[in-house]
């Protein structure tokens, strides 16, 4: 499905030619969906991805365990690759299957999945300049400078506990 709407995305809003697209956020999209593609060949147990109400998937990743090195201690956690929103999360045009937070709540699950392999909710990420806002948002700290962002436990609890809290204010509001 992420592959046909990238094509009517690319035809409606960029006349058929990805170069059009060149420093977007769907320009990205549409090279991590390829990739993504590509490994769900080789390497579908290690797809994650969250879907909304319907059904719909709405962010996607290939993850792995690794090592991990924090303040000078390596630890295992899991590493994530090519995590991309879907295609109508990242088009300019608002579309009627565009969900906000997915990205984040995929992360939460990878979170939840790190604490219940005993790595203390520990994740890694290898980001692009475009993305590391997002990931510092979430709670994730740069490295080195190489992209290399990890989410160390204290900065994974305080994540699940702000969306906790997102989660009750939204059931409270009946939204």
């Amino acid at each position: 499905m992420w592959i046909r709407k990238i094509e009517e995305y690319l035809n409606l809003y960029y006349q058929g030619d990805k170069e059009n697209a060149k420093n977007t956020t769907f320009f990205n999209c549409m090279a991590k969906v390829e990739v993504l593609d590509e490994l769900l060949i080789s390497r579908r147990d290690d797809f994650r991805g969250v879907k909304d109400a319907q059904g719909i998937l709405q962010s996607a990743c290939i993850i792995e365990v690794a090592q991990i090195d924090i303040d000078d201690q390596s630890y295992t956690g899991l590493a994530i690759a090519r995590l991309t929103n879907a295609p109508w999360n990242t088009i300019t045009h608002p579309q009627p299957e565009t969900r906000s937070g997915s990205a984040t709540s995929l992360i939460e699950e990878l979170v939840l999945l790190s604490q219940r392999l005993q790595f203390n909710g520990i994740v890694k990420a290898i980001t692009i300049p475009s993305a590391r806002p997002f990931y510092r948002k979430i709670g994730f700290i740069e490295t080195n400078g190489s992209g290399e962002m990890i989410l160390t436990p204290d900065a994974a609890q305080e994540l699940l506990t702000r969306q906790q809290r997102l989660r009750e204010a939204h059931h409270d509001t009946g939204n």
